[in-house]
């Protein structure tokens, strides 16, 4: 015997009925797994982080220097954050800055540093401009605007 007792078949919707009995019932199938999807791909655009700008470099002993751009920035109220390491790869902070949906990396390197400039990126498009550091901030805003009418989701 398969172990169901054949007073109690199997009915459709894996409902168990007596034999003989009518048992009306309503069903209603929603697929969660479709919703799922849906939101994922709303939500795959959505900022993870209320940082603008992620501080970063791609040499070594620039600690310092990363905050005083920090500093800079934070004095000017734009939402800033760095890797707190003394040394962190490059790929590392630009992998960050994707990740937690930062729109604009602020890079200074030795180059930059003797010029009096920092170069910004936008995560999204990659795009990178050199910056004196006077029009770091204003930039800075141009580019985290920029990046928020773009992301602006559609009524």
């Amino acid at each position: 015997s398969s172990g169901i007792n054949a007073e109690w078949p199997l009915r459709p919707g894996g409902m168990f009925a007596p034999k003989g009995r009518s048992i009306p019932c309503v069903g209603v199938s929603i697929g969660i797994e479709r919703i799922f999807a849906i939101m994922e791909k709303r939500m795959k655009d959505c900022r993870t982080s209320s940082v603008h700008v992620l501080v970063a470099s791609g040499q070594k002993g620039l600690l310092r220097e990363r905050m005083k751009v920090l500093n800079l920035l934070w004095e000017s109220d734009v939402n800033a954050e760095m890797l707190y390491k003394a040394n962190p790869k490059l790929l590392t902070q630009f992998q960050q800055a994707e990740n937690q949906g930062i729109p604009v990396l602020a890079i200074i390197g030795e180059s930059e540093l003797a010029e009096g400039k920092v170069k910004l990126r936008t995560t999204k498009t990659k795009e990178e401009q050199l910056v004196n550091r006077e029009e770091l901030v204003q930039k800075v805003w141009e580019m985290v605007l920029a990046d928020q009418t773009q992301t602006q989701p559609e009524s």
